[in-house]
């Protein structure tokens, strides 16, 4: 049975839409500045919850350390030459001592401020926007098996597309129909492969049997009954008891 066009022109619209808002996500952690951004990241804890969720991906603007106030939620670097290390938190209090400038940060989830002062050089970014649970995605992207889903498998469905269509150009393919019907057959598409198995060759059906014709034995008009009692016998010893002799009993 097939599916009805409308089905499929409204499947077709939305998974477009799908691909097309993964799309625009992707340029947004890929290319920050699309929406006045300098860096994005991806938040791991839910120290910030319920401001910034755990999955979130974050999007930061460079700032002046000079520029931090408390109460600014702030992206910090711990120092360290690797590319972690990173820490979102909000600023509860700003402190000078000999003519520096450090912070001291408080996640919105935590009950005390966080161990130490923060140096402002260490300032990465206030926050510009956040979109909520994609880092989950992005991080999915990174393992093995988000690879072959998001990038390997798409790839594959799209090189045998074209391949099909080359097929079809040149040939090799019927012009019309599914590689699914070309493979398993015209009519599995239509009926989901739930049609009968074809008949085995040399399986003869056994002929229909036709009730037979009465046939009267011969007799002079009579009915069967009467064309019985008109049996002779040879002998009148052969006659069983009860039986008339000779020819039928004139009334």
């Amino acid at each position: 049975m097939g599916v009805n066009p409308t089905v499929k022109t409204g499947l077709a619209v939305i998974a477009g839409a799908v691909v097309l808002a993964l799309l625009l996500l992707v340029g947004l952690v890929a290319v920050p500045g699309l929406v006045g951004g300098d860096d994005a990241f991806v938040v791991t804890s839910g120290s910030m919850s319920p401001t910034i969720e755990a999955g979130d991906v974050i999007i930061t603007q460079d700032v002046d350390p000079e520029e931090i106030e408390s109460g600014d939620i702030v992206t910090f670097h711990d120092g360290s030459e690797a590319n972690t290390g990173y820490v979102t938190h909000r600023v509860v209090d700003v402190v000078e001592e000999n003519g520096e400038r450090y912070f001291e940060l408080q996640g919105d989830a935590n009950d005390e401020p966080d161990e130490g002062l923060v140096p402002a050089e260490y300032a990465q970014g206030d926050l510009h926007l956040h979109v909520p649970y994609f880092g989950y995605l992005l991080l999915f992207a990174r393992s093995s098996l988000g690879l072959f889903v998001l990038v390997i498998g798409p790839g594959l469905v799209l090189v045998g597309s074209g391949s099909w269509q080359l097929l079809r150009e040149f040939g090799y393919a019927p012009a019309s129909g599914s590689l699914v019907e070309a493979i398993l057959g015209p009519g599995y598409a239509e009926d989901g492969g739930d049609s009968e198995p074809p008949a085995l060759e040399g399986q003869v059906e056994p002929p229909a049997l036709e009730p037979a014709e009465d046939a009267g034995l011969e007799g002079d008009g009579g009915t069967d009954a009467d064309a019985g009692a008109k049996l002779e016998y040879e002998d009148a010893d052969e006659v069983p008891d009860g039986s008339t002799t000779g020819t039928e009993v004139d009334e």
